[in-house]
């Protein structure tokens, strides 16, 4: 029988929901926490790959988020106007909106009995060998056998127990992000590329509802005034006449409505935990998005850490094993996700094919058992 019978995780994103939801499912007392005090209400979309469904269907969630998203099969490019140059057949994937997968699955962890806290972060924390004592900012101190950081690509608990050096660097892109109706073109990934190397990609998010993303090269990290965000983005794509982009750009009314952010980086060096304090997701692997695999590999963190821990008695020995099952894939994932980045910085055109072999290569590795 396992020791671990008391676990904190810090970050109720989609790592650490899944988590709470996986380790109650193991009998495991789950108690959550968030800096956030609620779900978000906006937020940019999620491509669940057939690895991330799989994940999912392992504890009984993937029909509910496959309802809630759209399914598809198709990877798609486009040239700037909406012609079509190729169609390959892709792994069955679900697009969601990231705010109604975080409805799902914050709703099965509580479901499940897990506490969740929100509004309330760590003041204090000391891992004394048996236990890990924590002060949270309300003042309540707790003793636990172990503690999940999923708090993102900047977490703090990772700073804090691993050091700084684990921090994120920039990848030399940045992302603008927004969601619109979804026009009829748009019915797997989409990529629409311009003469410029300029390129935008889509996918559903459900029947009515798509997501789109542009990516921007740049030496140092771009600074975006919120207020600003509506024009530039417009600017950004004024050589696009494809319909499907036309449409959705027409939806953005609102510079609010844009979601804009540097790409930054981390794999953090095997193994993912220290003590019983381990890292789960962004925090321990955060990869460029050209994979669309960063939230779907942090739902297998958190499935397969369950796992780890219903499998052996010491809290050692599931972390060990935990790390060993995960570090590996996740970093050919990073790996790869970094390569098609550097593809598009060097030449997106000329690196054209080579960008749709390393993709479809790397969804067949997503496909191996982890």
């Amino acid at each position: 029988m396992s020791q671990v019978k008391r676990v904190l995780i810090v970050g109720s994103g989609i790592g650490g929901a899944t988590a709470a939801y996986a380790l109650r499912r193991a009998g495991v007392d789950v108690h959550c926490i968030d800096i956030k005090p609620g779900i978000p209400s906006a937020g940019s979309g999620i491509c669940l790959l057939h690895n991330t469904v799989r994940a999912l269907d392992m504890i009984g969630l993937a029909e509910p988020c496959l309802d809630s998203g759209m399914r598809f099969d198709a990877f798609r490019q486009f040239d700037s106007s909406g012609q079509l140059l190729r169609s390959n057949p892709a792994p069955p994937s679900c697009g969601i909106r990231r705010p109604e997968l975080a409805r799902i699955l914050e709703s099965a962890a509580q479901g499940a009995g897990a506490v969740l806290d929100k509004g309330l972060t760590i003041e204090h924390l000391d891992d004394r060998g048996d236990c890990v004592e924590v002060k949270f900012s309300d003042g309540r101190e707790a003793a636990y056998d172990l503690v999940v950081a999923a708090d993102g690509a900047y977490s703090k608990l990772r700073d804090q127990v691993f050091g700084a050096e684990c921090r994120p660097r920039f990848a030399g892109q940045s992302v603008w992000r927004f969601n619109a109706p979804r026009p009829a073109q748009i019915d797997g990934f989409c990529l629409y590329r311009s003469p410029s190397g300029k390129t935008v990609g889509s996918f559903p998010t459900s029947e009515d509802s798509c997501y789109l993303f542009y990516l921007e090269n740049s030496a140092e990290p771009l600074r975006v005034p919120e207020d600003q965000a509506k024009a530039m983005i417009r600017e950004r794509l004024a050589e696009y006449t494809a319909p499907a982009v036309l449409e959705a750009l027409e939806q953005v009314t609102d510079a609010r409505q844009v979601i804009f952010r540097p790409l930054d980086i981390t794999l953090v060096p095997a193994p993912w935990y220290r003590g019983r304090v381990v890292l789960i997701g962004d925090a321990a692997h955060s990869p460029t998005p050209h994979m669309t695999s960063g939230g779907g590999m942090a739902i297998e963190d958190a499935v397969v850490l369950a796992d780890c821990v219903s499998r052996t008695r010491s809290v050692n020995e599931a972390l060990a094993m935990y790390s060993e099952r995960r570090f590996e894939r996740c970093k050919t994932i990073c790996d790869a996700s970094l390569q098609l980045c550097r593809y598009e910085q060097e030449d997106p055109l000329k690196n054209r094919e080579k960008s749709a072999a390393l993709l479809l290569k790397t969804y067949q590795y997503l496909g191996q058992p982890f």
